[in-house]
């Protein structure tokens, strides 16, 4: 974990530091059965703008087949009640 984060500064109790404050984006280095898969706070051999490309065209295909449009304007509708 970053301990130079000003969330976390000055570490005096890192376990408390953890529990207490503790977030992905203070991670800095992560290793999976020795590959590095994050390093100095970014994920490794990522590729982002693919990801983000792939999650919305999910969030649009979830939103058509619900019929709610995205241009901020759906509004849930209170339940029926008997």
């Amino acid at each position: 974990m970053r301990a130079d984060d000003l969330i976390v500064f000055p570490v005096t109790d890192p376990a408390a530091i953890i529990v207490s404050a503790g977030h992905p984006g203070l991670v800095d280095t992560v290793l999976v059965a020795g590959r590095v898969v994050k390093r100095d706070g970014v994920l490794a051999d990522v590729d982002l703008p693919a990801l983000r490309s792939r999650l919305l065209a999910s969030r649009n295909r979830i939103a058509a087949a619900a019929g709610i449009p995205l241009d901020g304007t759906w509004r849930p509708r209170p339940e029926e009640r008997f």
